[in-house]
């Protein structure tokens, strides 16, 4: 056989396992928005029939465990966003151009303001540079950053979050610190997992996605992502982006 028959039936077996894999993509995304979605409609519709026809005759007990029902149906539906979520950000299509970190960092804490409101956020932001990527993207995962770091600090009287970045050679690395509630370092290498909570959902909400997502959106950049953090003594987030072949290092 020749090398050129080789290479032919190399491309023909990869198109036929690139087909099979964006068919069963394609059934998870329909699954998660059609045939999951369907009981907990069912649940959340019979919960509300209960309350508004029994409301009144049910006990106290019985009015907690419908409204423990009805927020874990919609938890449920939450979770099933992040994860059409998290399988959009690993098919997207991206687009490489120059992104001003500076800039998304700015508008992200613009979005993210409402949720300050009330909060004293000391924001200490550093020079941050520009860097080859998809702007669309690298901004989502800034968006999740952020938060996390907003959710994680709303116990301290005065939260504490840092922006900066430095260049790292082949990768300029972001980083975002704060002061908040922290992590146990044995768990780090399952922060950036699937559904992976470290501290009470009654207290922290969130689907246990964001970090997942952020990972998905590096990796898609040839990049790192890692976290230290200390158990009530804050945590930082970090980062890489690979220089482009041009850029200094």
């Amino acid at each position: 056989m020749t090398q050129g028959k080789l290479a032919e039936d190399e491309i023909r077996r990869l198109n036929i396992a690139l087909e099979a894999a964006n068919r069963e993509q394609e059934a998870f995304r329909y699954s998660v928005s059609h045939d999951l979605r369907a009981p907990l409609r069912h649940i959340l519709g019979y919960v509300d029939i209960l309350q508004t026809a029994a409301g009144q005759t049910l006990d106290e007990t019985s009015r907690r465990h419908l409204q423990t029902i009805a927020q874990s149906a919609t938890q449920m539906g939450q979770m099933l966003d992040a994860l059409l979520e998290l399988s959009r950000m690993g098919r997207a299509e991206m687009r490489s151009e120059s992104v001003s970190l500076a800039a998304l960092v700015k508008d992200v804490r613009r979005e993210l303001r409402s949720e300050s409101k009330g909060r004293e956020i000391d924001w200490q932001i550093g020079d941050l540079p520009e860097v080859q990527g998809d702007s669309l993207m690298l901004r989502q995962a800034i968006v999740n950053l952020l938060s996390n770091a907003m959710k994680y600090t709303r116990p301290r009287p005065k939260a504490k979050i840092e922006i900066g970045a430095k260049n790292g050679g082949r990768e300029t690395i972001l980083f975002v610190r704060d002061n908040g509630v922290g992590f146990d370092m044995n768990y780090a290498g399952k922060l950036f997992g699937v559904f992976q909570q470290f501290h009470p959902s009654s207290e922290f909400e969130g689907a246990g996605i964001g970090l997942a997502n952020v990972r998905r959106i590096i990796l898609r950049h040839g990049g790192r992502t890692w976290a230290e953090g200390k158990v009530d003594g804050g945590a930082t987030f970090y980062f890489s982006i690979p220089n482009s072949p041009e850029a200094p290092t």
